[in-house]
């Protein structure tokens, strides 16, 4: 049984700075998209990889990556936020295989330990999200002020790929077109109707590239 990966990589990226969206930035030599690609694609249980791209990007991009890899069914347009762009991914899949993961375009250091963990994972529960447990002490704060110290023992730091059953991840993001308020990301609105949503032990390397500061942690950890 093999399953499905939305990547959406269609945002600006703004926290980043500079002209260049950022999953167009480089590490070694290679893009942050092409090295996370790169980890689908070879995943034995990966069939099928939908990308999600800033539409000005489409059509100078897609025949090198239908060349480069091979699972790469279909690049589609991103929407105004992160859902749309998901569910325009979700469109697009060529294959109704039963489990679908949503991978952020911007980890590339996801291991194949834990793509297949969320695979497993999906198979066993409506929708798994992995996740890695918070090391430091969080504060609620409103302006400056501290009101609230939560129990850290019960935090849990949300990473990617979520994985769904089809018609799971189907339902959420309908879900999301009534919603007035977007959610953070698709686990979110699969908890609105299913108590069945769990988290996968993580990987601290599984960062995400948001900032400056995570570029140059990525390319030194990428010379290690």
């Amino acid at each position: 049984m093999k399953a499905s990966v939305i990547i959406p990589a269609g945002g600006a990226g703004r926290r980043m700075g500079g002209k260049t969206e950022k999953q167009f930035l480089k590490i070694g030599g290679r893009t942050l998209l092409e090295m996370t690609l790169s980890r689908f694609n070879a995943h034995p249980g990966i069939a099928e990889i939908v990308l999600v791209l800033p539409r000005s990007r489409i059509r100078s991009l897609s025949s090198r990556l239908f060349d480069a890899y091979p699972k790469l069914s279909a690049v589609v347009a991103g929407g105004a936020v992160r859902v749309n762009s998901v569910a325009n991914g979700f469109r697009a899949l060529s294959e109704k295989n039963p489990v679908v993961l949503v991978h952020d375009c911007v980890r590339p250091f996801v291991s194949p330990k834990n793509i297949s963990d969320v695979i497993a994972g999906a198979r066993r529960h409506d929708a798994v999200t992995l996740a890695v447990p918070v090391k430091d002490t969080i504060k609620v704060v409103r302006g400056t002020r501290i009101t609230d110290t939560p129990d850290r023992a019960g935090l849990w730091h949300t990473q990617t790929p979520q994985g769904f059953k089809y018609g799971v991840l189907k339902k959420a993001l309908a879900l999301a077109r009534k919603m007035k308020r977007p959610a953070t990301d698709e686990c979110q609105l699969a908890e609105r109707f299913s108590k069945d949503v769990h988290v996968v032990a993580g990987d601290y390397r599984n960062v995400k590239i948001t900032t400056p500061e995570d570029l140059a942690w990525a390319r030194a950890a990428a010379r290690r």
